[in-house]
């Protein structure tokens, strides 16, 4: 078996034997503290400062790391022997052990000795590599709670300050989860083989919402930087785009027209008359509604399964 070169000095994997005893599904009282405080389960957590909420969050990351296990050739053993396959979920060790190691065709005593350590320093590497990747693939939008009083701010600079950058930074993410809502409506417009026009309405809303982001990730970026202040991520403003969905690839030219037009005291009609008359912008509407809708484009995004969900 081909693995990545781990350290295994820390207590990851020792941890991962612990929960490999009692199998899948994840629960708390069987979680270590080095598996609880990785920042990819803490981030993916609801509530992050409970125990219950993180170990949720790590059975749902583990399921994840096993279904995409570095060596292909024992993903279906490694599954069966933590129980994240349905014919031995709720087993013992030893038939989870058996039927494992059945299926990547080696002895059970040569599979408990040889492999399985080998299998348990792998998904603790998957785990560190994931956590060490997700401050630059994730970012969580402003946690928002439930108000019983009006805001008000101490007569303080600081206050001042971080008010304004959470301002910036809701108008930056309010603009996502507009394009998000007018992506949806155009793949759901085309999926149902809406009219024409329909369709060709929803692309021109899709479009405006893409060029707010533009604007407001332009602006989050000349007050703040290139880089979003959040010590989590490493993500830039401009990139947030992406977590509304796919959209089509456009020039630095076409992101500068979008953005220079993208007037947030105006509205989408004042946007699409202007873009219709500058150079270039009928054009850049013409290839980003074809490209959206996969009428005469090359590609065709379909909603991944996670993104299913979240519709």
């Amino acid at each position: 078996m081909t693995r990545p070169d781990v350290a295994t000095s820390d207590e990851l994997p020792e941890e991962i034997r612990v929960l490999l005893r009692a199998g899948l599904p994840v629960r708390a009282d069987q979680c270590g503290p080095s598996l609880l405080g990785l920042l990819g389960v803490k981030a993916r957590a609801q509530r992050p400062e409970q125990s219950d909420s993180r170990a949720r969050a790590l059975d749902g990351l583990l399921r994840e790391q096993l279904d995409r296990l570095e060596n292909g050739e024992l993903a279906a053993a490694t599954r069966l022997l933590f129980g994240a396959d349905a014919t031995t979920s709720g087993t013992t060790l030893t038939a989870r052990r058996a039927a494992a190691a059945a299926a990547a065709d080696y002895e059970v005593h040569h599979f408990r000795k040889r492999i399985e350590p080998k299998l348990v320093e792998l998904i603790a590497w998957q785990l560190r590599r994931d956590s060490e990747q997700f401050a630059t693939r994730h970012a969580q939008p402003p946690e928002l709670h439930s108000a019983s009083r009006r805001l008000v701010l101490p007569a303080d600079v600081f206050a001042w300050e971080a008010a304004e950058h959470q301002h910036v930074l809701a108008v930056l993410w309010g603009a996502v989860y507009q394009l998000r809502a007018e992506l949806l409506t155009v793949a759901r417009l085309v999926s149902m083989t809406a009219a024409e026009h329909e369709v060709t309405d929803a692309t021109n809303s899709a479009l405006w919402r893409h060029a707010q982001v533009l604007h407001a990730a332009r602006s989050y970026q000349a007050a703040y930087g290139a880089v979003l202040l959040n010590p989590a991520t490493a993500l830039g403003p401009a990139e947030l785009a992406s977590f509304a969905g796919w959209t089509p690839s456009l020039t630095p030219t076409q992101e500068l027209l979008l953005a220079e037009l993208a007037d947030p005291a105006e509205g989408r009609a004042d946007f699409t008359a202007r873009l219709a008359t500058a150079r270039g912008g009928p054009d850049l509407a013409a290839s980003w509604r074809q490209a959206l809708t996969g009428h005469g484009a090359d590609r065709n995004h379909q909603l991944s399964d996670d993104e299913q969900e979240q519709a």
